[in-house]
């Protein structure tokens, strides 16, 4: 009789623990009946830069973020931006200090980050949780994408999917083109340029016939040109000290090749001709400015697809066209550039990586975090476009984040706005996998052992290039003083070093 009164009392107690059990399970799928339980459910720090207003409250973001993560991977998300200006600075002070961050994107730093062991390498958990990105990107790039962010048989990072084959496009005002008896057909290579520029010149004498790209520093696109046309891979290294030049396996100086003096002549002549504006190293007034304001002709930058005009044309405000004038070559630099890491510090690397395998993957999440609240913040106009929703844009939405598009996730599941072709974004993704490669694709130069030198270097260059790539400075008499500089300051000692690290990787790829 004890027995069974004791079996009783057991099974009693085990029925009440079950139905405790069963409440708190109630309350944790209140939302979903998927959900992933509270106790399992692990954090991270995402950490995104933003190019548009970074708005007070990112409560309403967060949360749908979270009713996305959590429900499918068990993952919550605490959502950071930061304006370009402060995230590296941002990024680096939560690494150093010890504060959580998981996932950040490159910018540009990746070897500087793999240099200071702050990433976690990711190559198993992304054979374990990752197999939707990898096959997403693969299919859109080529699958020896991951071979830019490899170092050592460790995978440190996902490059962004994105059309990152960027061709030479010469960028012009249209409207003008025509009032000179000229049209696209008539602009074939950059040796077409002159004649057009001393037209523009004589019927628009207020109008400079070609300016920079970008300023502070000075960038006409000259070196992006000959990167192209005389297939130049930068090792990893965009200072220009230590190219290889056609797949020849020699490092040398960019600044002492023919493709550069030759090019940095052309732009001399155009200077001297009046075709630049006088202060075109030093101005702080960018291209589209100058367009806006009737006051440039055009200018020569780097785009994917072919619909860039006319993102420019509502900027400016102007009727801009645009004309392919050299191709891209795809060295490793071109697609680690922009990648998405692991911190080293994480303390949750697998749920890091389900999370960036969701935002490669996952339409919703990726543009909940691109667009924020549909019906708040966008409105879905087809399977492909959004638009703001009536009387709203970019700056009175409570949030959006739409200029962010070519650094985060996938773009062959991102919204597009309303007015972008979506046969654009698909030209894109296709020319990623047949733009011509380096042979030295997913080389990565440690620079590390000549940090001192780069410094230097790097100091150098920016001292000398923005003039000699305006046109500014005469390249006779400049360009061995650039050169000297450059030894003086160490420049043969960076090429030796990344000649060794290139000889051992391509040994180690036999």
């Amino acid at each position: 009789m004890k027995t069974k009164k004791g079996l009783t009392l057991g099974i009693l107690v085990m029925v009440v623990f079950s139905l405790i059990l069963s409440a708190c399970g109630s309350n944790n799928n209140s939302s979903s009946s998927n959900k992933v339980d509270e106790k399992a459910v692990d954090e991270i720090v995402f950490a995104m830069p933003t190019f548009n207003a970074i708005p007070e409250d990112l409560s309403k973001v967060t949360e749908a973020i979270n009713a996305i993560t959590v429900d499918k991977i068990g993952v919550k998300v605490d959502f950071k931006l930061y304006g370009p200006a402060d995230y590296a600075q941002k990024v680096n002070l939560a690494l150093q200090s010890g504060d959580k961050m998981d996932v950040f994107t490159t910018l540009g730093q990746f070897t500087n980050y793999v240099s200071k062991n702050q990433l976690y390498p990711i190559e198993d958990l992304l054979a374990e949780h990752g197999k939707e990105l990898i096959e997403i990107v693969e299919k859109d790039f080529g699958p020896d994408f991951l071979k830019a962010t490899t170092i050592g048989g460790h995978t440190y990072g996902v490059p962004v999917n994105k059309g990152m084959s960027l061709p030479i496009s010469f960028v012009y005002n249209a409207d003008m083109l025509k009032e000179i008896g000229k049209t696209s057909d008539d602009i074939t290579s950059i040796e077409d340029l002159p004649a057009i520029f001393e037209a523009i010149k004589q019927k628009f004498p207020d109008v400079v016939p070609f300016g920079p790209i970008n300023v502070n520093p000075s960038d006409t696109g000259l070196i992006n040109y000959i990167k192209g046309t005389s297939k130049i891979d930068f090792l990893t290294d965009t200072s220009g000290i230590g190219v290889v030049v056609d797949g020849d396996g020699q490092v040398v100086n960019l600044y002492e090749t023919d493709a550069f003096i030759d090019g940095v002549k052309m732009m001399n002549a155009w200077f001297n001709n009046g075709y630049l504006q006088k202060d075109a190293a030093t101005t702080t007034i960018t291209s589209t400015e100058l367009m806006a304001s009737d006051r440039l002709f055009s200018y020569m930058g780097g785009y994917g697809g072919m619909e860039a005009a006319s993102s420019i044309s509502a900027q400016t405000g102007k009727n801009i066209e645009m004309k392919r004038i050299a191709p891209f070559y795809f060295d490793t630099n071109a697609v680690n550039s922009v990648s998405w890491l692991v911190s080293s510090t994480t303390k949750v690397p697998e749920a890091a990586v389900k999370f960036l395998n969701l935002l490669y993957t996952d339409q919703q999440l990726i543009n909940t975090i691109l667009y924020g609240i549909e019906g708040e913040d966008f409105i879905k106009v087809d399977e492909h476009h959004v638009k703001f929703p009536d009387g709203k844009n970019a700056n009175t939405v409570s949030y959006t984040a739409m200029l962010s598009t070519g650094i985060v996730g996938s773009e062959s599941i991102q919204y597009q706005f309303e007015g972008i072709n979506w046969s654009d974004v698909e030209l894109k993704l296709k020319e990623n996998k047949e733009t011509e490669r380096s042979p030295y694709f997913g080389f990565i130069f440690d620079p590390s052992p000549v940090k001192t030198q780069i410094s230097a270097v790097t100091n150098v260059v920016n001292q000398y290039l923005p003039g000699l790539v305006t046109g500014a400075l005469d390249p006779e008499t400049i360009i061995p003083k650039f050169v000297q500089a450059l030894k003086d300051a160490g420049a043969e000692a960076i090429i030796q070093s990344k000649q060794d690290q290139l000889n051992a990787w391509i040994a180690e790829q036999q």
